[in-house]
């Protein structure tokens, strides 16, 4: 593309001129106003195809469009509009025009930023307010969505404002503490940081406004040393301009950097103002102690360098917050009290509308979901999501070389859209193991010389001269996966020795690994990244095209971390897959909505004025919490405490018994609430069968004779024969839960039919569900048994169509639950439920579920005696996490 360079340069100077208003608006332009511009220009030698590639990059930058997002707040007193025209923003207008002249970002988005750091700085506290003072608050972004972007931004704006000493805590990896260094290089400091007397090399941004540098205590080679920091002369005493350290957290180097700060002011109160930026907030950085008197070493160390300084300002940032939020989740009150609970605010920021995130890439109705996600089901023989560090394997599963393919190919379409020297990366996540992943990485090179000695002597045949199994491989994948892209395959082997010979093989994992993308920022790196936590984490990997992942992790946050695809697709997002094993595919399905809903519930929370511990606790209150909480927050306990709010939830019967017995019980038991219910109303073109005005007391009897499992979290017995469902409707039965709707849904054709409740029912079924002993779960991972409209079931036309309309960011069945004016309960008869050699059903199987509306009664604190199996249901007991692994030896109880 760069021989188009300077033709594009013009068209963003002349576009940026005539369409400023909207820029300043954060308004996209129109795509026809691009078009038009660039054949309206002064380039006559320019052919279609230039044409085409100018504006594909012009609508990168102009088209995109981005909202403020939303906040709650607390003990909130307005500054920095008072202030600013005494703030002299250096660091902010460099790094402003950084961004627009250095076409870095669209200028939309950097309106927003610019808008929207003001508004996290002055929730932080005001740098020349003398008093004691400490506030703390979140930002929630998205995996991979630009919070360094913005935290950037925000160190640039603090600097200016006054606050003096700036503490980055970049992961837990050296890595990824190494990779926030160089970020921070190119938008704050402006030279490459290195401890050295040699003259440091500028950057780039010093272009825009030269002659002050902040000073640093870590450079791109070391985290912080106190022998360092003495040797070239790093202190506190003399601060004309801000100091920042970019350190991870680990407990040796955070412990050193309190006793410097210590010696620094001599055991006093240091009085210069801390920004302290906590990155990848939810990871490591809460105390998971299990005795509530005692902190992890992590927490310690950072309260520890917080209570040095007389004002300071703590922002953690994260795309997963759960961890943040659910601050010692044995009681409300310590919760609030923690230290780095954001009691002050919480913002949710909104990414740019060409971001590609999990509502596009997991939700069913997301634009990328049929072109990126591919299952893999051939791994268990070879890598087995439950390994140990010495599995020893010697062939690869064929979806992994086909995978590597498939990269093959994105770097040969990306050449031949001009993009070859852009960054071109394949991630390869399958083991936290060392050992595994240099296993891997063996075989996988030796697959890389082989397809690239097969280029080498075939590439130049015609297609029916070419026998090697590699270049045919490579066709059936072409045909297969991208037959569409706007190339053929004769053009790709015009390209293909380009395109595999640039490739390398790297492990990035604890041992050692880099992803140098700034030195080969002019050709381009492209590389097959295999390795573990640090590719798990924060690590950001340019230009990503094909994600193979196989991991066994059920904590969502930590799984959600692992999707490192995220992020921005200029040009090729279509291309870009990922392949993983469908139960991590329901996974991430869940984990999508469960945070579609936390930031749905900010956004509700704004408009009511309420605060950041409001927010935590109704999160708390949720019913997700339970399948969410982390389990090193849940291990000691034999009891829980919980408020739970089941308001707008359609909540389903989705375990049952593998057992003939237990189901005839609940299919009598259903018949004796039928019974006294009165004539139904059919309506047999809509595939229901239903009742009106059935009391409460009469559902919750029904609730009390129908058994689930205890496997089933909020439907089985949890006290006695009492679920957390039972409890909850039994609080409302003077409210919102006085009078229920029932019905029972059928298929609309009249096949496959029975004889029950009185009534000839044609079945559904449920024929991919799994069978594990003597449970039974109709849709498997999904956690479903109803079929995707029955949240819709007895509502009118118009009451959908309003529940659409008014939906905003909430999703799924909660969309149609919420308009309810009567709660409804959905009676399920399904056939066809498996092979008689894993079911154990004579007959139709039954369950239930509830639409609930939403409630103005404020959920009850319960408390239950939980027994081992329900325990184990919340501990997720699958792999240790990650990061909990690798900081057990750093993470001991003080």
């Amino acid at each position: 593309m760069q021989e188009l360079d300077a033709e594009i340069s013009y068209f963003r100077i002349i576009l940026a001129r005539d369409f400023e208003k909207n820029l300043l608006a954060g308004e996209p332009l129109p795509a026809d106003a691009i078009r038009d511009a660039v054949i309206a220009g002064p380039f006559e030698q320019l052919t279609p195809a230039q044409r085409d590639i100018i504006v594909r990059e012009l609508e990168g930058n102009f088209t995109t469009s981005q909202t403020l997002g939303s906040s709650v707040r607390s003990d909130y007193t307005p500054w920095l509009s008072a202030r600013r025209g005494s703030i002299d923003f250096f660091y902010w207008k460099r790094l402003n025009q950084f961004y627009l002249a250095g076409e870095h970002l669209p200028p939309s988005v950097v309106s927003v930023l610019d808008n929207v750091t003001d508004e996290i700085l002055d929730y932080c506290g005001n740098p020349e307010d003398v008093d004691t003072w400490a506030r703390r608050g979140m930002v929630m972004g998205h995996v991979q969505s630009g919070k360094t972007t913005n935290y950037a931004a925000l160190i640039c704006k603090a600097a200016d404002a006054g606050y003096k000493i700036i503490i980055l805590l970049a992961g837990i990896t050296n890595s990824l503490r190494s990779q926030t260094q160089e970020r921070l290089d190119e938008t704050f400091i402006g030279k490459v940081s290195a401890f050295s007397p040699v003259a440091q090399e500028t950057l780039p941004i010093t272009n825009y406004g030269g002659g002050r540098f902040p000073a640093y205590g870590t450079s791109r080679d070391h985290d912080f040393q106190k022998r360092t920091a003495a040797n070239y002369g790093v202190t506190l005493a003399a601060l004309n301009e801000p100091t920042i350290f970019v350190t991870k957290k680990n407990k040796a180097t955070l412990g050193n950097l309190r006793d410097w700060l210590v010696d620094q002011n001599h055991g006093g109160l240091i009085k210069e103002p801390l920004l302290l930026i906590d990155d990848e907030a939810d990871n490591a950085s809460v105390n998971t102690a299990k005795d509530p008197k005692k902190t992890t070493a992590i927490n310690k160390a950072i309260r520890e360098i917080l209570a040095l300084f007389q004002r300071t300002s703590y922002v953690g940032y994260t795309a997963t917050p759960f961890a943040n939020i659910f601050i010692d989740p044995d009681t409300e009150d310590e919760m609030l009290k923690d230290d780095l609970f954001p009691r002050h605010f919480i913002k949710a920021l909104d990414p740019p509308s060409n971001y590609v995130g999990a509502s596009r890439v997991f939700n069913e109705e997301g634009d990328l979901y049929a072109d990126m996600v591919r299952i893999v089901d051939d791994f268990q023989d070879v890598l087995p999501l439950k390994h140990k560090r010495d599995h020893d394997f010697s062939i690869l599963p064929q979806s992994l070389f086909q995978a590597v393919r498939l990269y093959f190919l994105t770097r040969a379409i990306r050449i031949l859209r001009k993009q070859g020297e852009k960054h071109c990366s394949m991630m390869i996540n399958v083991s936290r193991f060392n050992d595994v992943q240099e296993n891997i990485h063996g075989l996988v090179y030796a697959y890389l010389v082989d397809f690239q000695n097969s280029v080498m002597v075939n590439a130049g045949l015609p297609d029916a001269k070419i026998t090697d199994t590699n270049l045919l491989d490579l066709r059936n994948d072409f045909d297969d996966e991208y037959e569409s892209c706007g190339q053929t395959f004769d053009d790709i082997k015009t390209v293909l020795k380009e395109a595999v010979e640039s490739i390398s093989v790297i492990t990035v994992n604890m041992k050692g690994g880099t992803l140098d993308y700034l030195r080969h920022r002019q050709t381009g790196l492209h590389v097959i990244a295999i390795g573990g936590l640090a590719l798990s984490r924060g690590l950001t990997l340019e230009g990503l095209t094909v994600s193979y992942i196989l991991r066994n992790t059920a904590a969502s946050d930590t799984l959600m971390q692992m999707a490192r695809w995220f992020g921005y697709r200029p040009g090729f997002e279509e291309i870009c897959r990922i392949f993983l094993p469908e139960n991590s595919l329901d996974h991430y399905e869940y984990v999508e909505e469960a945070i579609a809903e936390l930031r749905a519930e900010i956004k509700r929370m704004e408009s009511g004025r309420q605060t950041p511990q409001d927010f935590g606790l109704k999160v708390r209150q949720s019913p997700t919490t339970l399948r969410i909480t982390a389990a090193n927050k849940m291990r000691s306990a034999s009891s829980i405490t919980v408020a739970l709010d089941y308001s707008g939830r359609h909540i389903e019967g989705h375990v049952l018994f593998n057992d003939d017995t237990q189901n005839q019980s609940n299919t009598g038991a259903i018949q004796n609430f039928l019974e006294p219910l009165g004539p139904h109303t059919a309506d047999e073109p809509g595939g229901t069968v239903s009742w009106e005005d059935v009391t409460g007391a009469q559902v919750l009897q029904l609730l009390s004779n129908f058994s689930f499992p205890e496997a089933h979290t909020h439907l089985g017995p949890i006290t006695n024969s009492e679920s957390l469902v039972y409890d909850y409707i039994s609080d409302r039965l003077g409210a919102e839960l006085g009078h229920w709707d029932v019905v029972i849904p059928h298929r609309k054709q009249r096949k496959n039919t029975t004889r029950i409740f009185g009534l000839t029912i044609p079945l559904r079924t449920r024929t991919s569900g799994e069978f594990n002993g003597d449970l039974w779960r109709p849709t498997g991972s999904k956690n479903r048994i109803a079929d995707p409209d029955d949240a819709k079931l007895l509502l009118t036309p118009t009451e959908i169509d309003r529940a659409i309309a008014e939906a905003g960011s909430v999703r799924g069945d909660r969309r149609f639950c919420r308009f309810r004016e009567k709660p409804l309960l959905i009676i399920h008869v399904i056939g066809n439920v498996g092979s008689p050699a894993t079911s154990s059903f004579s007959g139709p199987v039954v369950s239930l579920s509830l639409c609930l509306p939403e409630t103005d009664v404020t959920a009850t604190p319960r408390s239950y005696q939980v027994n081992a199996v329900y325990r184990r249901q919340l501990e997720l007991n699958l792999e240790m996490d990650d990061d909990e692994e690798v900081m057990q030896a750093d993470d001991n109880f003080h």
